[in-house]
């Protein structure tokens, strides 16, 4: 059904700048924000960087009980025009058309065809030089033809679009799903693998604990045997003042003594007639203390003090007669007892030999 220009308004959107994902959106606010009747009902002619709308009023299709769907703008339904201004014969008054590049820019219906001034404004406002707008130009009747596009309402703007992105949407949700099936399976398969490692370590941590108590069991004897050991390679206290008590002269007094492992260090008095040579060289001259040296720090002590080393754990001729002591000489045996007569008693009465 053809709608008289006379019952319409009409606007050129253009969506050149945009990109092609946001034009059926910008169209759709622009839309919206422009209202010429109370009640508006759009006929939109959209292509691919602009849109040419009409606006009806409502209640003007709800009266004639015709679908938007069949409705046929009258200026799309005319021949397109050479460019520049056209005046043009409508099925009720007439329409101002500019025409630039095969593509309608700009109209204007009037009832009745408009004088110089109203055509002027009409150029001015469409942004035509104003050389070209100062005659009305005759009035002309184009042919008749059929639209090029469908003509689709406002509520069918973006569908394609909207169809596409959920077709889309759909398609992305589809992969996440399968993605996440096939994440939760390897997910399950590695939970299932972790506790078949975590049973068969369990069951090798039971089997190993045997092994690990004798294994601590162990260490603790050689902690123990290695304690015993650094007691036997280290020289005894005694042991060492037993020696200074063999080799220091008579009248000697020992203050203080210090050991630390085969390092001695020792305090002593020494008698008034005895020197320091002599005392070193008695000490030298058993064999276990060496390097002896008189310490002379400026600390202030009673007595002289002397550092010195150990040849060995023990002394060098109580190690070679290690078990002396386990030997007994002659001198050692106590005597016999002497002998005892058992010879028999006299009897009573009897003379003694």
């Amino acid at each position: 059904m053809l709608l008289s220009r006379a019952l319409m308004r009409y606007r050129r959107i253009d969506l050149s700048g945009l990109p092609t994902a946001d034009r059926a959106g910008a169209l759709r606010a622009q839309l919206l924000a422009w209202q010429p009747f109370a009640d508006s009902e759009m006929l939109i002619d959209l292509q691919a960087d602009q849109a040419q709308v009409f606006a009806v009023a409502r209640d003007v299709l709800q009266s004639a009980n015709v679908a938007s769907e069949r409705l046929w703008p009258e200026t799309l339904c005319h021949a397109p025009l050479p460019d520049g201004l056209h005046l043009v014969q409508c099925l009720e008054g007439v329409e101002g058309q500019v025409w630039s590049g095969g593509r309608l820019r700009s109209s204007r219906w009037w009832a009745v065809a408009p004088d110089a001034a109203e055509w002027a404004s009409f150029a001015r406002l469409s942004r035509v030089a104003a050389a070209l707008a100062q005659v009305v130009p005759a009035l002309e009747s184009p042919a008749w033809v059929r639209p090029a596009r469908a003509i689709q309402p406002m509520g069918s703007v973006g569908q394609g679009e909207r169809g596409r992105e959920n077709l889309i949407v759909g398609g992305a949700a589809l992969v996440l799903v399968v993605f996440g099936g096939m994440t939760l399976r390897a997910a399950w398969d590695a939970h299932a693998v972790r506790d078949t490692a975590v049973a068969a370590l369990e069951a090798r941590r039971e089997e190993a604990k045997p092994l690990l108590a004798a294994r601590e069991k162990a260490l603790s004897l050689a902690d123990r045997s290695s304690a015993l050991i650094e007691q036997l390679q280290a020289p005894r206290p005694l042991e060492v003042m037993d020696e200074l008590a063999r080799r220091l002269p008579k009248g000697s007094l020992v203050r203080e003594l210090d050991l630390n492992q085969l390092a001695v260090r020792v305090v002593l008095d020494l008698p008034a007639d005895v020197s320091r040579a002599t005392l070193v060289e008695e000490l030298l001259a058993g064999g276990w203390f060496t390097q002896v040296s008189e310490v002379k720090d400026g600390m202030p002590r009673s007595g002289m003090a002397l550092e010195m080393k150990l040849s060995g754990v023990m002394p060098p001729v109580r190690a070679l007669n290690a078990d002396a002591g386990l030997k007994r000489s002659a001198a050692d045996v106590a005597a016999p007892p002497p002998p005892v007569d058992i010879s028999p008693l006299p009897k009573p009465g009897a003379k003694l030999p």
